[in-house]
């Protein structure tokens, strides 16, 4: 309860409903001339409460961020690029059904899977279509290729049914305009990543072969450490053409 401390026709001065003290009249003040506002203690509480509650509002509101948690733990192994990419090779060249070999054939082309991406032209893969293509890699290419990364890794460790269920959700600055992309809505569930049967045997084979490097991580590590190599690899298949030259 705010008070206000004001002088009376007699000259004193008191304060309504909490505090009265008296003040000289020879002090020669004149009345009206002090107005003293304290805020009490349950204004205090309310403002505070309100506050809290616009902030909670403000953080409800803002979009969750594009966090790249696979990219941050592979940077913390300090490999370098050419063990990243070597790597990557080691992944994708992986015998077997439903392996990147197979479905995308050797060096990115030519593989068995009807509709999968040539992946020497990185500006005919859905992503890059469906993230803005050209007009929003041209306007911020650093922006764009991170969004573009965080998208793929998630991609090729988990495949596609489980990145069209759930990519979205925990991505929310990661936007996927799929009106861009021509006749399709979401990638093709025979897209498996790492995740089928001879892939995540390779993903065992990798343990060696980081363990070489003197490095040691859990399985579900290795995935996330093999579908980021994999797409290093795949970065270095950019031919640099019409349709490439977004990683080179």
């Amino acid at each position: 309860m705010p008070f206000c401390l004001t002088m009376s026709e007699s000259g004193a001065y008191n304060t309504r409903g909490v505090l009265a003290c008296g003040i000289r009249s020879d002090w020669g003040v004149q009345r009206g001339d002090i107005i003293v506002q304290v805020r009490g203690w349950k204004e205090e509480v309310v403002l505070t409460r309100l506050m809290l509650a616009m902030i909670g509002v403000m953080c409800l509101a803002m979009p969750a961020a594009a966090a790249d948690t696979i990219a941050e733990e592979v940077a913390k192994l300090n490999l370098s690029p050419e063990q990243l990419v070597e790597l990557g090779e080691f992944v994708f060249n992986t015998e077997g059904a439903n392996t990147c070999l197979k479905c995308h054939g050797k060096g990115g082309t030519g593989g068995d899977q009807a509709g999968a991406a040539d992946l020497r032209h990185p500006r005919t893969w859905r992503s890059y279509q469906a993230l803005g293509g050209d007009e929003a890699f041209t306007a911020d290419k650093e922006a764009f290729l991170k969004k573009m990364d965080t998208a793929l890794h998630f991609l090729i460790n988990k495949g596609a049914t489980t990145w069209n269920q759930r990519f979205a959700k925990t991505h929310k600055d990661v936007v996927y305009d799929w009106s861009k992309v021509e006749k399709a809505d979401k990638y093709d569930s025979m897209m498996k990543g790492v995740t089928t049967g001879p892939m995540k045997n390779r993903v065992k084979d990798l343990q060696e072969k980081l363990g070489d490097a003197g490095k040691s991580l859990k399985f579900n590590d290795l995935a996330e450490v093999a579908a980021f190599v994999a797409l290093e690899y795949v970065k270095s298949l950019d031919d640099g053409s019409d349709q490439g030259g977004v990683f080179k």
